[in-house]
């Protein structure tokens, strides 16, 4: 029996429960960070903080300094004209040849000497006229008959006549010599070489026959002046 009280079932105001109360299972303790009946207190494990928002930091300078740049577009621009000076060289045509035309002068010889040529030509042009003339003679003669013993005779006797005066003639007209006596003895020799090659073919003798009688009196008319 009590003592007149009922006996609590429960735990009292105090917080101390009865005797015969079966024992209550302790709390869990408050989570982390949060104090009952209080504000935050520790932070939670996964907390963390955002990043600093202050002002931004200036990029790292250039390492590669500003003269270096210059130098190196320098080298570059010298390379290139380098490059296009060798082109240009190798495709430069080359220049054209210089052509020095050098006229020499006449050569100049004293009165003796032109004196002594003179004398020289008209005395061989005399020497080979007459010579010429007495070959020619027996030959204009048989002309008719070519073909007769007589006229081979006579050519062959002109050959030899012709070709040894001609050149007898041609080798006594000197350098010094004035040319109105050793331009017609040259135009006799042509004409006379000329008469030769007629006979000799067999061709009319005519025309370059006058031809070196012409040239002869020109050369015959100088000599007595």
């Amino acid at each position: 029996m009590s003592d007149g009280t009922s006996p609590q079932l429960g735990p009292t105001a105090t917080g101390t429960g009865s005797p015969w109360a079966p024992a209550r299972a302790p709390e869990p303790p408050p989570a982390s960070g949060v104090v009952p009946g209080g504000s935050t207190g520790v932070l939670p494990p996964d907390y963390a903080p955002f990043p600093s928002a202050g002002p931004p930091t200036a990029p790292p300078p250039d390492p590669t300094p500003k003269a270096v740049w210059l130098l190196s577009g320098a080298a570059v621009v010298l390379a290139v004209a380098a490059v296009v000076m060798s082109a240009l060289a190798w495709t430069r045509p080359e220049p054209a040849p210089v052509t020095t035309t050098v006229t020499p002068s006449a050569p100049s010889y004293s009165d003796a000497e032109i004196s002594a040529a003179r004398d020289e030509a008209c005395a061989a042009a005399k020497s080979v006229v007459a010579a010429v003339y007495e070959a020619s003679v027996p030959l204009v003669a048989a002309l008719p008959n070519r073909e007769s013993p007589e006229y081979q005779a006579a050519l062959a006797n002109e050959q030899a006549v012709v070709l040894v005066e001609m050149e007898y003639l041609r080798l006594h007209i000197p350098p010094a010599t004035p040319r109105d006596i050793a331009d017609p003895l040259t135009a006799y020799i042509n004409a006379t070489l000329a008469v030769l090659a007629a006979d000799t073919s067999g061709q009319d003798r005519n025309l370059p026959a006058e031809q070196g009688q012409t040239a002869m009196d020109k050369a015959h008319a100088a000599c007595k002046r």
